[in-house]
């Protein structure tokens, strides 16, 4: 398999301030790529942003709300106007509700988990595909979870929602079936993030894996190390690569 490389490759990666996006940005801003993350912490972000720098890394931000797509909008022809492509587009933002039984969820928190999960895939697949196939180029990872190839109780709107980012990327892999452009999903189980933390506390999120180890399975797949078919999906779980499917056909 040929390898290709990152260096001064444009990355986008949504929710990059914390857990599982943190650790995609440094690893591949250490492959040179410039990385340009957004979520609406501006001090995590800022915090992200001088780590990278500290070790000669090219990375900026913005503050954003990814679930309103004129923000999403505006950010992406910002890049445009500053870097005149986008080569990389990690869709990682995401957002689990309580540990409780569908009847115990309000409307709002259903919602909220569908249009971060979901709708802000879909509002960056929207703007950057139509560049993506003018530079008839780019790499798209949707964020999906374990629990989008395997419901879990307690947690059906996220669940629901990671197994529709699934459905997308495969419908969305398809589209692009005749172009130089790839869209897969990354499917981790349980990390040790601050999100796993929310919902299970911080005993049980220190036992599961490391989000950096996540993280450069992420990197080699761009770095085309490890194969992935286009509209497949890999799962990873206990630090290593469980399983890798292709899309189903028609």
């Amino acid at each position: 398999m040929i390898k290709i490389q990152l260096k001064d490759k444009i990355s986008v990666v949504t929710g990059g301030s914390k857990g599982l996006g943190r650790e995609i940005a440094k690893a591949l801003a250490a492959e040179g790529s410039h990385v340009i993350i957004c979520s609406r912490s501006k001090g995590d972000l800022l915090k992200v942003c001088d780590e990278i720098k500290s070790t000669d890394g090219k990375c900026s931000y913005s503050v954003l709300d990814v679930t309103k797509i004129s923000d999403v909008n505006n950010f992406i022809d910002d890049i445009i106007k500053s870097h005149g492509r986008i080569d990389i587009l990690i869709n990682n933002a995401g957002y689990v509700t309580e540990w409780k039984p569908i009847e115990r969820n309000t409307p709002k928190e259903f919602k909220d988990c569908f249009e971060t999960n979901i709708y802000s895939i879909f509002y960056f697949l929207k703007k950057i595909i139509p560049l993506m196939r003018k530079q008839n180029d780019g790499f798209i990872v949707n964020i999906s979870s374990m629990a989008g190839k395997r419901s879990v109780p307690n947690l059906a709107a996220y669940s629901a929602s990671k197994s529709g980012a699934i459905g997308l990327t495969q419908s969305v892999a398809k589209e692009l079936k005749n172009t130089n452009i790839r869209c897969i999903s990354v499917c981790p189980s349980g990390m040790n993030t601050e999100m796993r933390e929310k919902v299970f506390g911080r005993e049980d999120a220190q036992k599961q894996q490391d989000p950096k180890l996540v993280a450069s399975i992420i990197r080699d797949i761009l770095l085309k190390k490890i194969g992935v078919p286009n509209g497949g999906d890999i799962v990873i779980r206990n630090n290593k690569i469980l399983s890798i499917k292709e899309a189903p056909e028609f």
